[in-house]
Parts: C-alpha cells; structure tokens; sequence
C-alpha cells in the first residue's frame, strides 16, 4: 500500500493520514445519500408520496434553512470539539431520520423528517471534514487531499447508488410495487448511515486528526469576515451549490421529457457519482500542478459551453436521452473538479488554518443558500410552465449562474495577483528597513 501511494505522488502528512482521510470520505457520502436520494427515483417518489413538484421542493427549502443555522454555528464547534463524536453522531441521527420516514407520513411529517436532516447532515459535520482534511495534508498536496476527499465520496457513493438501483429493481421485478420498492431503498441507506457511524467510533481517532484548538470560540468569525479571500470563495460557493441543487433535474428532463425509464434516470445519478471521481481526483492533481483558479477558470467554461449545448438538443428525438447523458456526464465531471477544488482556495488565500473550521462553516452557510429557494424555484416553475418550456426556463438560469461562476474566479485571480504584490511590497519594505542596520 505504501508503495502504492508513493508511485500515485501521496506522500508527508497526506499518505500518513490517508485511510483517516478515507474513512471521512466515505461517511460524508452514505450521510447525504437519504436528504437527496429523492431525486434519483424523482417520478417515483412525488407518485409514493402523492406530491407536487412545488411540495418536493418545499424539502429542499426545509434542508437549506436548517442548514444555514447549523452550518453557521458548526463551523465554530468544529474549531472546538472532538472530530470522532462529531462524525459517528451525525450519520447515526441521519439513519435513524431514515427509519422514521417508513412511517405512514403525509407531507407535514416528511417536512420534519427533512428538517432533522437539515441537522444532523449539516451542523459541525461538514466544517469538520474540510478542517480535518486540510490539517491532514502538507501545504503542497491541498489539491490531491481534498481530490481524494471528495474522489472517494463519489466511490462510496457510486457503490451505494448502485445498490440501491439493484434494490429498486429487484423490489418491483414482482408485483412493480414501486411503494415498497422506495421502503427497501430508505432501509438500505438507513442501514448504511447507522453501520457507517459505528465503523467511525471504532476506527476515528482523535489524536490522528488534530484540529488545533482548545474550546469552541466565536471569535474567530470577526477575524474571518474581515478577510476578502473568504468572501469570494462564499459567492463561488454559492454558484457551486446552485449547480450542484440544479443537476437533479437533469434526471426528471431524461425521464419526464425525453422519455427515459426511471431506472434509466436513477443509473444518470450513479453515472454522475463515477464521472465525479475523475473529476474530483484529477482535479486535485491538476490544481496542485496548475493552480487552483487556472483549474478552475478552465472547468467553468467546459460547464457553459456544455450547458448551452443542452439547449440544441431537440426532444422527441431517439438520440436525445444518448446525447443529454453524455452532455451531463461531461459537465459533472468538470463541475467535481470546481467543488473538489473550492476547499483549496482557502489554503491558496491564506485563511489562517486555526480557523479554517470557522472560515468552512461560513463557506458552507453560503453554500447552504441556494437549498432554500432552488428546490422551490424549480419546482414551482416546472409546475407553472408544463413540459418543456419549464425546464428550459430553469436551464437558462442555470446557464447565469456559471456564467456568475467564472466572473468570479477571474476575480479571484486578480485578487491573489493583487495579494501577492502586496506582499511583495511589504518584504520589500521589511528588508529596506532591515539594511538600515546592517
């Protein structure tokens, strides 16, 4: 194995930590599988459950709201309190969320339902994960830590996405019961959620994933706002979390519109978990290599030129389904590399690691936005604007957003361009000053 990671370039404190590292990632896959596997089996789901495309969207509102306050709140205790509690609590209370969903629920029930996990998916959870990933790994493998972080979620995901399309399959090969078929799917995620929070209590330790601080402070978050480098990796938060929201629609158009089965459209959701792994991986390597904002710059406009292309894409066509899955793999595969990549902005900007639990809870709250109106906003105006013309309304927002996306990351640049001759100044200053005495 260390010969492995050696030859793969994983070295210092990144190959020393790497299973540590592993073991967050593939918690931090099975932990959102439950809030958003809904949009996988969509047609499936809103027919179980007797919804409207407005009432699913409703959850996502729901999830977003509880998750600004948690992730606010939680970037802090994540500064402060043991990792190991943290990530064996949290996927235990979401695979206990999953089980109480099985009850007979009408809307108002799955909305609390969904409000726990707004929670316990949330809260310290995430900024821990992003924190503990960056103390993990040495300065110069930030891009194939955070690659990994997110490359192995993608394969926990794509295995457990997998096996719950088998699952879905086999539960209505029989009588098609699509109603007991979604039951088997929750119990099996439940399941994975619970057995993957007892697999972290006896293999996290604390000691291996030192966060650097003593209690839980909110002195940080004054420290934190007053740094511009935050702020814009907030908005490109923002704009990666409105895509990573809208993509589920892309699953529904194959289905609904172009016609696709809905197993068909529930394997696009495993397709995007691999095409995510490249993506998230080879990212790593390339921002290690390239630069973070260069990386970047590069996937957003392979994500525009790919969005655009959808809207040629005629419906009622054979083809299309081929052509659309393609089209999404493409720009997943490029978008992973933007979210992946996100987290290493902090380290390229300077936010001081201390506070870089603080610093990712903020960044996360702003990521945590857009689940309270994109769900809603989609869903109201495929409901309002029937067939087609729904989703092409939502696809030329989509289109802005990325569009938003690359503005700021030339802004980024321009900032650590700016930043850097700043500093430049500054030393130059420093030694001036020093000569005086020598």
């Amino acid at each position: 194995m260390s010969y492995l990671l050696n030859k793969m370039g994983i070295r210092g404190s990144l190959r020393k930590n790497f299973g540590a590292i592993v073991i967050l990632a593939f918690t931090g896959s099975v932990i959102f599988a439950l809030p958003f596997f809904r949009f996988e089996y969509y047609d499936a789901y809103v027919s179980t459950y007797h919804l409207t495309n407005t009432q699913m969207g409703v959850f996502g509102t729901v999830i977003g709201v509880f998750g600004i306050v948690s992730y606010l709140f939680g970037g802090v205790v994540a500064d402060g309190m043991s990792v190991k509690k943290i990530i064996v609590l949290s996927p235990i209370l979401t695979g206990l969320g999953g089980l109480l969903h099985l009850l007979p629920l009408r809307f108002w029930g799955l909305v609390g339902i969904y409000a726990l996990w707004g929670i316990s998916t949330t809260f310290a959870f995430w900024p821990a994960c992003v924190k503990a990933v960056r103390v993990m790994s040495d300065k110069d493998s930030q891009g194939k830590a955070y690659g990994f972080f997110e490359g192995m979620q993608s394969v926990a995901g794509a295995f457990t996405a997998l096996v719950a399309v088998l699952i879905f399959k086999w539960g209505t090969s029989g009588a098609g019961n699509e109603v007991l078929a979604m039951k088997y799917v929750i119990l099996f995620y439940s399941f994975t959620n619970i057995a993957m929070g007892i697999v972290a209590l006896y293999t996290v330790e604390d000691d291996k994933i030192v966060l650097d601080a003593d209690k839980v402070s909110f002195k940080g978050i004054k420290k934190v706002l007053k740094n511009p480098a935050v702020w814009i990796i907030c908005l490109v938060s923002f704009c990666n979390h409105v895509f990573c929201l809208s993509i589920y629609y892309y699953i529904p158009y194959v289905t609904d519109i172009l016609g696709a089965a809905v197993a068909f459209g529930a394997m696009m959701g495993v397709l995007r978990k691999f095409g995510s792994i490249g993506g998230n991986i080879v990212g790593g390597y390339l921002a290690d290599k390239f630069g973070t904002g260069k990386l970047m710059l590069s996937a957003y406009i392979v994500m525009l030129v790919g969005q655009i292309a959808i809207f040629f894409v005629p419906a009622g066509v054979k083809s299309s389904t081929i052509i659309v899955t393609i089209l999404f793999i493409t720009i997943l595969t490029f978008f992973h590399m933007n979210y992946a990549m996100a987290w290493t902005m902090m380290s390229e900007g300077a936010v001081p690691i201390e506070y870089c639990g603080t610093a990712a809870g903020l960044i996360c709250t702003a990521g945590a936005i857009p689940e309270t109106f994109i769900s809603l906003f989609a869903g109201n105006m495929i409901d309002n604007h029937p067939g087609i013309a729904g989703y092409r309304y939502f696809f030329i927002f989509l289109t802005i957003v990325i569009a938003l996306g690359l503005v700021l990351i030339l802004i980024w640049k321009a900032y650590l361009k700016r930043a850097k001759m700043d500093k430049s100044k500054i030393d130059e200053k420093a030694m001036d000053k020093l000569k005086q005495y020598v």
